[in-house]
């Protein structure tokens, strides 16, 4: 006869087997919203108990409260959790007791969302980028566990809020894209409310017609990102017919004087239009030699007359379709207004003064002008670019405001032209322009365009408006349409100690179709570290699984941390050019059979072209020296269409270096900084600025431009969003000084501030928008024309 209290035992124990069969763990029926449901036990602490003697346990009791039953989300909803536990035994459990997490259930699968916590209560965030399917589910568990180790389990599940998204167009019929994928007119899909989708309406012909994008119904952009709305909504995409699908060429004339004397400046006026399209571009020739272009209307061009004979000018215009129309022929007579005149007039500048310090607000510019027979008019420029109209009368004079530029160096210059055409010698002032004023006239200067990034340390930008920034801790990350991705692109274990970690990021020239990305990081392999040169294949939006590649692995670095350099760009002949830092040891830089202190030449694939200058002379990785005597290379760029090389390198001391690249150059570190101590063999630095003020401020080498580390470069192309005496200029950021300027080769390679910045800015790339992004620590500050 079994004893009675044994018996109570083995019932309780029969109870809570039962009930752990009947709790699960297992997917909920996703279409039902969950109660309290049963909860699993575990009789772990049950197990060598003596039937016939002693108490029983009894299971803990958990409760969850928060998410409520039927509670529903939407993307970007915090869900709040709480839950408790009571217990026959220990009464009410304290929360180190509980642990509780969190799922996604899709379909017949799960993912992981809220890891196990310890703890009876917190929060979540549902993400609104992510899974677009309608058919899942967050499920939410709470487990209990009592002093003896019993455990029970219950869940709670909470359903999505959701809505229908109807995509049309206007006319109908015409294509659209969802998250990048083709889709037709009147294509629907039901989502989860607030989740992202990217909405794509291009440019397209269809049944013989040519459809230009002109508004969505939401009034976003052609490709733009919306958030799944709360109600049912369509959002129709309205085009404009634009005509037969055969383009009808653009309509263009030109417009100037037929007689100029040598030297003259003549405005030549363009009058373009495209009856089914757009006019994108118009270019003025003389003869086959263009002579200028301009990107929108009005178009126009200061062309100066010379030299003295017939000149035949014409204007080209392009449609958006790449059709084009040449005007006819104008023929303007340049002639000299006397052979006897050939004595140049004089200009000076009287204000402000040279190296003026503190140049504020509305300032006068005066100059004085004479010649043999008489000036016939005054020209006066701040930074290579005329203010106001010539001057034609003395006292000669104009103002400029220097609210209108970034707070820094400027260029105020003049000079005069006499009767005979003939031109004087600019006179100028090196000034300072002070007000804290952040951006010249015309740009809009956004340091909030992206945020949130970790010691970001290099950036690239794709063709198709994506931007691959760098993280110095080894995450490579995305934005695309303005955006921050979540996931990273690929991120890579390294040593980031110091200066070290991932440092260099640049696309293959035919990213486009290959999906080639490079990386510049450095690795450690039992304690020995060294920077390598690998590839990835990008598969969208992150790097196809297993995809990189080690391609270059350089020299076992030192015990120092800094001077890794890390800059990488394709150059226009195709070539792999690479920026590597001494190391901190600057005999490095001189040593040509290593690659420190050096900029390095490689083929796509890591092999080592045989036209490299030093490949006959030296073997294994020296064979890919292009230049040396480098300090730290951090930052470069190549110039489209010309290929030019301009070599930032980081100072010591004193000095910082824009260096022209060419192949077997020697820039003298450890021998010589900036301008000093040059000597036969010895390329001097294109531009030098100083990490301190000169005596008077201004006067030395960099003018007014200090700073110290120069960190940051890119060139404008020629035919960019900005004005176009902003174009073909380099443009480069100091990152303790935090400025941006500019050099303008068509003036002597003068430097003007060109923008101040809040953040610590690394590097810097134009984008497919015609913005100049600059990298920062934390974010990208984007600079745009107005």
């Amino acid at each position: 006869m079994v004893h009675s209290r044994t018996f109570g035992v083995l019932a309780l124990l029969w109870v809570a087997v039962l009930a752990g069969c009947g709790g699960g763990g297992g997917d909920a029926d996703p279409g039902q919203p969950q109660a309290q449901q049963a909860p699993t036990a575990t009789a772990a602490g049950n197990a060598g108990l003596d039937v016939g003697i002693g108490a029983v346990n009894t299971l803990p009791v958990a409760t969850i409260t928060s998410p409520a039953i039927g509670q529903t989300f939407k993307a970007g909803d915090v869900l709040t959790f709480t839950g408790s536990a009571t217990d026959a035994e220990d009464g009410s459990l304290t929360a180190s007791r509980l642990t509780w997490w969190a799922e996604l259930h899709h379909d017949a699968h799960t993912h992981p969302f809220q890891a196990e916590t310890v703890g009876a209560s917190g929060t979540v965030t549902i993400p609104v980028r992510g899974e677009t399917a309608d058919n899942i589910f967050y499920r939410f568990h709470l487990r209990a566990t009592d002093s003896s180790g019993s455990s029970v389990e219950v869940l709670r599940d909470v359903q999505p809020q959701k809505s229908q998204v109807s995509l049309l167009t206007d006319p109908p019929g015409l294509a659209l894209t969802l998250d990048g994928q083709p889709v037709a007119s009147g294509a629907a899909f039901t989502g989860v409310v607030g989740i992202e989708r990217d909405l794509g309406a291009a440019d397209q012909i269809a049944n013989g017609r040519r459809y230009r994008f002109a508004t969505w119904s939401d009034g976003g952009a052609a490709t733009h990102v919306i958030s799944t709305p709360v109600a049912d909504t369509n959002y129709i995409a309205t085009f404009t017919d634009i005509g037969p699908a055969n383009n009808l060429p653009p309509a263009v004339s030109l417009s100037a004087p037929a007689t100029a004397a040598t030297g003259a400046i003549l405005r030549l006026v363009a009058t373009a239009s495209d009856a089914d399209g757009s006019v994108v571009k118009v270019e003025f020739y003389d003869g086959a030699v263009l002579i200028g272009d301009e990107f929108k209307a009005p178009y126009t061009l200061n062309w100066t007359a010379t030299p003295a004979r017939d000149h035949l000018l014409t204007a080209r215009a392009t449609d958006d379709q790449g059709a084009t129309t040449t005007s006819t022929i104008r023929v303007v007579a340049v002639r000299n207004p006397s052979t006897a005149d050939k004595q140049a007039p004089v200009a000076l500048l009287t204000a402000p003064a040279n190296y003026a310090a503190d140049v504020t607000g509305v300032v006068n510019v005066t100059a004085t002008a004479s010649d043999n027979v008489g000036v016939t008019s005054v020209e006066f420029q701040v930074d290579g670019i005329r203010i106001g109209a010539l001057d034609t009368t003395p006292p000669y004079s104009t103002s400029v405001n220097t609210a209108a530029y970034a707070s820094g160096q400027h260029s105020v210059r003049v000079r005069a032209r006499d009767a005979a055409g003939n031109l004087s010698a600019w006179s100028r002032a090196r000034v300072k322009f002070t007000g804290g004023v952040p951006v010249t006239a015309g740009f809009t200067l956004q340091e909030d365009f992206v945020t949130g990034l970790l010691s970001a340390t290099a950036m690239a930008a794709a063709p198709d408006g994506r931007l691959f920034l760098a993280e110095q801790t080894g995450r490579l990350r995305v934005v695309k349409n303005g955006v921050l991705l979540a996931q990273p692109f690929a991120t890579v274990t390294l040593d980031k100690s110091g200066e070290r970690g991932l440092i260099g990021v640049t696309l293959h020239p035919q990213f486009a179709t290959n999906g080639y990305v490079y990386i510049y990081s450095t690795r450690s392999n039992a304690g020995v570290s060294n920077n390598r040169i690998s590839r990835f294949t990008a598969q969208g939006d992150v790097a196809l699984a297993g995809s990189e590649v080690t391609l270059v692995d350089l020299p076992a670095l030192s015990s120092a941390t800094n001077h890794n350099g890390g800059a990488m760009h394709f150059g226009i002949d195709g070539k792999l050019y690479v920026g590597v830092g001494e190391n901190a040891n600057p005999a490095r830089a001189q040593d040509l059979s290593q690659p420190f202190g050096k900029l390095l030449r490689f083929n796509d694939d890591g092999s080592i072209p045989t036209d490299n200058p030093f490949y006959a002379t030296q073997t294994g990785i020296a064979r890919a020296i292009w230049a040396f005597g480098l300090r730290n290379p951090f930052t470069f760029a190549v110039q489209p269409g010309t290929g030019r090389i301009f070599i930032n390198d980081v100072g010591q001391s004193t000095w910082e270096e824009i260096n022209l690249g060419a192949p077997g150059a020697n820039y003298g570190w450890p021998g010589s900084e900036g301008p000093d101590n040059i000597s036969a063999g010895i390329t001097a630095p294109l531009y030098t600025y100083k990490h301190s003020n000169a005596d008077p401020a201004g006067s030395g080498p960099g003018g007014f431009i200090t700073g110290y580390a120069i960190a940051g470069g890119t060139f404008y192309p020629a035919s960019g969003a900005f004005p176009t005496p902003y174009r073909s200029q380099y443009y480069f950021a100091d990152f303790v000084s935090r400025f941006v300027a500019r050099l303008d080769p068509a003036n002597g390679n003068g430097v003007y501030t060109f923008a101040r910045l809040a953040g610590q800015p690394v590097d810097m790339a134009v984008g497919t928008d015609g913005a100049i992004y600059v990298l920062t620590r934390t974010g990208v500050t984007r600079i745009a024309a107005n």
